[in-house]
């Protein structure tokens, strides 16, 4: 229904005091207020169901629904709060039904509207992305409450059946919430097409081990400077994707402040930034929430390549033979605070390749006395292959690490890129 002038004031006062808009411009509020609808629900209408298309990203401007599939509850939310974003997101159907517990008054958001918000107002995806992160880790506790229970089940048969499905439901709520994850994390990485423009001459082997990856890789451009990065999180899954998105949020936010790149500093940077995020004053937190990394940066007018490593080496490969840049031996979020890391600078020739990779290659287990595919087979690999066309270079990569592999599953996630100048 078209709004009326005390409904975009009520609107515009509920989402400024609502803690997903906040550091949002308010400019940015009033155009998104205008141009959604303003929707009135009655107590025990259904919204949407399960299955139906996604059409918009509700807030409750007063009143409380819940969401559920069948009789099960799984939250209520009241005013100030929000739902939908999982189907939009996905573009896929609701994975569940919400329904109004008394008269609602919603703001519905259209799609086109919400992708808007969510890519121009770097606040408002900030604070979306933190709301998962706490949400993912709840589940992750959740999950641990459900295998105990799961043991007292078999102990009494009477129950074994509704606690089953209880688990059950629950475990879909945790895959969805980690599907989300990733679609979050796959909308933070540099898309290809931005690849394509900016590089042209590379390749790019990303292969997570599951639907979330604790590997990342992230591109930023200030003039004629490119920054170019490969991180390995601690773990992976949903606590190695934790990690990423908040390290690919905060090398966002240190590059827009610098004002010009400089690698050695980044790092810095993001260790203090990883540190005051990730509480690492506590003791539990020591060896579990870290990132290892390696950071370029490369000048075009000058053909200046400036490198600095967290655990994390790079390979530059000239005339068949392989020069190794080697890291500091400490890692993001676990080095000492204020810690300063070394800037190695060298002149690139026109046809040089720079690999940047992640463990996981090195670290895959197979052949045939179950090893590990380790760094002297991928230095010979790279070597044989960097005369070639980057695509070519890939295939024959991943032709060796397969092979390696063999009916092995994969050991962590995978991330190599090579460049080409």
């Amino acid at each position: 229904m078209d709004m009326t002038t005390a409904q975009l004031e009520k609107s515009k006062r509920i989402l400024a005091d609502a803690p997903l808009f906040e550091g949002t411009q308010g400019y940015q509020l009033e155009t998104v207020i205008k141009a959604s609808l303003y929707v009135d629900y009655k107590g025990g209408q259904i919204i949407f169901e399960k299955g139906d298309r996604a059409n918009g990203f509700f807030i409750i401007l007063e009143g409380t629904v819940k969401i559920h599939v069948r009789d099960i509850k799984f939250i209520e939310l009241g005013t100030g709060k929000y739902f939908g974003e999982y189907a939009l997101i996905a573009n896929e159907p609701h994975s569940s039904t919400v329904t109004a517990i008394n008269d609602c008054e919603c703001l519905v958001i259209p799609p086109d509207v919400f992708e808007k918000l969510l890519q121009q107002s770097l606040p408002f995806s900030n604070r979306l992305l933190k709301t998962l992160i706490q949400r993912l880790r709840s589940k992750d506790r959740l999950e641990i409450s459900l295998r105990r229970k799961n043991n007292e089940i078999n102990e009494r048969n009477e129950k074994i059946r509704f606690q089953s499905q209880k688990i059950k439901i629950q475990n879909e709520h945790i895959q969805e919430s980690m599907e989300y994850a990733g679609m979050i994390q796959s909308t933070l990485l540099p898309s290809y097409k931005l690849l394509n423009i900016k590089l042209e001459d590379y390749f790019l082997i990303f292969h997570p081990k599951e639907k979330v990856s604790g590997d990342f890789y992230w591109f930023a451009q200030i003039e004629n400077k490119y920054c170019i990065a490969i991180s390995d999180c601690t773990g992976h899954g949903v606590p190695g994707s934790m990690i990423s998105i908040l390290g690919i949020q905060f090398l966002n936010e240190i590059i827009n402040k610098i004002p010009s790149p400089d690698p050695g500093l980044i790092l810095s940077e993001l260790n203090n930034k990883m540190q005051n995020a990730l509480n690492q004053n506590h003791e539990k937190y020591h060896s579990h929430d870290g990132m290892d990394m390696s950071i370029i940066v490369i000048d075009f007018d000058t053909l200046q390549l400036s490198y600095a490593g967290a655990q994390s080496p790079i390979y530059i490969v000239r005339d068949g033979d392989l020069s190794i840049f080697e890291a500091d031996k400490v890692s993001i979020g676990t080095a000492p605070h204020n810690f300063t890391f070394n800037r190695q600078d060298t002149l690139l020739d026109y046809q040089d390749m720079i690999y940047l990779f992640t463990d996981g290659v090195v670290d895959q287990f197979g052949g045939s006395n179950d090893s590990r595919y380790s760094t002297r087979q991928l230095r010979n690999i790279l070597v044989s292959v960097a005369e070639e066309a980057p695509l070519v270079q890939e295939q024959a990569i991943l032709d060796s690490f397969m092979e390696w592999k063999g009916e092995n599953s994969q050991t962590d996630d995978v991330t190599l890129l090579g460049i080409r100048i």
